[in-house]
């Protein structure tokens, strides 16, 4: 049986859509120098230090 011919003229636009795809999903958007980030990501949070909030927090 020969294939349908219908469906030959949508496998580039497939590869196409999928190398975009790829790409897109490989390129990431992570900036490539630490210092454009905003705020460190490995820096602890303030509940994370393992102390009450009581004690770290300043009193007024």
């Amino acid at each position: 049986m020969k294939p349908f011919p219908g469906n030959r003229p949508h496998r580039p636009f497939a590869a196409l859509l999928a190398l975009l795809a790829a790409a897109w999903f490989l390129a990431g958007c992570a900036t490539n120098e630490e210092r454009l980030s905003e705020r460190p990501w490995n820096t602890p949070r303030s509940w994370e230090t393992g102390l009450p909030t009581g004690m770290t927090e300043e009193r007024r």
